[in-house]
């Protein structure tokens, strides 16, 4: 099956996006750890947004056909490469050390996988509206809800958004059993959702065979 060449630009475009609004061409006038730390905490968490929303409503707003396990799993771990590839070399100018960042990618990674189960399973049907948008409320919902006051007794089953800030605030000295807690917890939707992915049958009735790979 050919790369997803279309993806991949698209995520290249993106993360060449994120990177010239918040950290730019120009390095600030004191180029520490303590000056680099907010605006990629910020790239991190645009990245995540066109990572966890922007490739699922993406795909269900322009794809044809349906979709089996591996197309969804040749675009997740596409968009997985992007991420990591761009993530570790940033953390390197952040004051993170090497575990809040693992736990950090941990989360991450889990939300992206899940999006691609997601993905897959969406594309199974004739609602994807539907699926589009009750992702981005599963995505968003519990960062609105976060910011209105009324924050989820666990910042894990938020969202990747309060659950990655709530990790990247904590210092290099707050990882503990409950961070580690949050920073793994998505895996386990993801896990669910891949394992319900891989159960369904590998072509719908009635259904006519999926368009090339974009």
């Amino acid at each position: 099956m050919p790369l997803p060449r279309g993806l991949l630009l698209s995520a290249v475009l993106w993360v060449a996006a994120c990177f010239l609004v918040t950290i730019g061409t120009h390095a600030p006038i004191q180029p520490t750890t303590g000056a680099y730390t907010p605006v990629v905490r910020v790239m991190v968490a645009l990245l995540a947004v066109g990572a966890c929303i922007g490739w699922p409503v993406a795909r269900f707003g322009s794809a044809r056909g349906p979709w089996g396990a591996a197309r969804a799993t040749l675009d997740t771990v596409t968009v997985l490469a992007v991420f990591h590839a761009v993530f570790w070399p940033l953390h390197l100018v952040t004051q993170w050390n090497m575990a809040q960042a693992f736990a950090m990618d941990l989360l991450l990674s889990g939300w992206i996988a899940a999006a691609g189960a997601c993905i897959a399973l969406g594309m199974r049907g004739s609602h994807r509206t539907s699926w589009a948008i009750g992702w981005c409320i599963l995505m968003v919902g519990g960062a609105a809800l976060d910011m209105a006051g009324f924050p989820a007794p666990i910042p894990a089953i938020a969202g990747p958004f309060v659950g990655f800030l709530h990790l990247a605030d904590l210092g290099p000295a707050g990882m503990d059993r409950s961070a580690w807690a949050i920073a793994a917890w998505p895996s386990i939707p993801a896990l669910l959702a891949w394992s319900a992915v891989l159960r369904m049958p590998t072509r719908a009735h009635g259904v006519a065979p999926a368009a090339p790979v974009r």
